[in-house]
């Protein structure tokens, strides 16, 4: 859902269709009315997809209500609809959103079930959360670095019934870019603005969205082209100015703590990219890659501001929080390596992952959760300036 102003909210909806009809359609009402009072809207986008003889589309729903239950399907605009889904949209105050990082579902922890791990957290997360109001991915949905081989992989990853009923704000990671060859990334995902900044392949450059009171920026850092990563956040901060918080989201995580922090390209991010945030004011940032859980000193670009390691920080202009997510389906970890001196909390226990982001005020709390029982890893409290 995309708060474009404080009662103007949209979903965005993808789908595969088989025969050849170049015509779809999403329909939507409120549940308590049904299909008799739906609206339907033509798809805004269509092409072939890789998965033959698939066509894909993309359609938004506009004009969504604050805490409503909505129903939508998707058809041919006349006779023939899918099975009817529900979601229900949330309130214009504090919320919260839940995080997952690398799914990689055919990094399986059931060999018999690749996806059974990603469906597990899926499910413990959302049954804890039933009022979250959208999920993040961050990054490398699936495993394998060519396109025939990724196609069974997005089957697995979309499959869960979670997808069809929360909004998802994906990231595309070094897996699902595919080495710049693969396009299954931006048939599955019609992501909100979507800019040509960051673009590595397809339809996967850098997009945004506002949800409440709060900015999200979300990067394609397969492209290391930190300049237009900048021209992007800069253009989507001046359109959005009376936003309380700037969060962003990308797959590279720069302050880690397992096997990534000594690659070429997350040094460059770690040197390039993260004094861009702090000059543009960013608060939080929650990325994903190394397969391990490590919270950051808050960082003023490169710099560690002393002290900041605490469960509560506040952080001054220019000071951002780093968060990198480890697997949520548990396919697949990295041994801590280190010390760094940026990490203020790390953890593995080869167990899967996930994290609970509330938003509430001048505050935000970042949770993380064991999805074998929900038991905390660790929670930090970000206040600002207002606090």
């Amino acid at each position: 859902v995309l708060f474009r102003s404080s009662t103007s909210a949209e979903r965005n909806v993808a789908w595969l269709a088989q025969g050849g009809e170049t015509v779809k359609c999403a329909q939507y009402a409120k549940s308590s009315k049904g299909f008799d009072k739906a609206t339907t809207v033509h798809a805004s986008a269509l092409g072939t997809a890789y998965e033959q003889p698939w066509t894909y589309f993309h359609a938004t729903m506009t004009d969504l209500k604050p805490s409503t239950t909505y129903v939508y399907r998707v058809g041919d605009c006349a006779t023939r609809w899918s099975t009817p889904y529900t979601f229900r949209t949330r309130d214009n105050g504090s919320f919260n959103f839940l995080v997952y990082g690398d799914p990689q579902v055919y990094q399986a922890t059931a060999t018999n079930d690749p996806g059974a791990g990603w469906a597990k957290t899926l499910s413990q997360s959302t049954t804890q959360f039933p009022g979250t109001d959208f999920l993040m991915t961050e990054g490398d949905q699936v495993d394998a670095y060519t396109p025939s081989a990724q196609t069974p992989q997005w089957d697995i990853f979309l499959a869960p019934k979670q997808l069809t009923q929360y909004a998802l704000a994906p990231v595309v990671g070094n897996h699902d870019n595919a080495n710049g060859t693969s396009t299954q990334w931006s048939e599955h995902f019609a992501v909100p603005n979507e800019t040509p900044y960051g673009r590595t392949v397809g339809d996967n450059g850098d997009y945004s969205f506002v949800y409440n009171n709060a900015l999200f920026m979300v990067l394609n850092t397969n492209s290391l082209d930190v300049a237009a990563h900048e021209t992007f956040m800069k253009a989507a901060i001046n359109a959005n100015k009376g936003t309380a918080w700037q969060i962003v989201s990308f797959h590279h995580a720069p302050y880690s703590s397992a096997d990534h922090p000594s690659d070429a390209d997350v040094t460059y991010l770690r040197t390039n990219l993260t004094p861009v945030l702090s000059k543009l004011g960013v608060d939080l940032v929650l990325n994903g890659h190394d397969h391990d859980y490590a919270r950051s000193y808050l960082m003023a670009g490169t710099s560690i501001v002393p002290g900041s390691n605490g469960s509560t920080v506040k952080a001054a202009d220019g000071q951002t929080l780093y968060i990198a997510t480890n697997s949520s389906s548990g396919g697949k970890f990295y041994a801590l390596t280190g010390p760094y001196p940026w990490t203020a909390k790390t953890n593995q226990e080869n167990v899967a992952n996930y994290t609970n982001v509330e938003v509430n005020g001048g505050k935000i709390v970042v949770t993380t959760y064991r999805s074998t029982d929900n038991s905390v890893i660790d929670a930090v409290t970000l206040k600002n300036q207002s606090v």
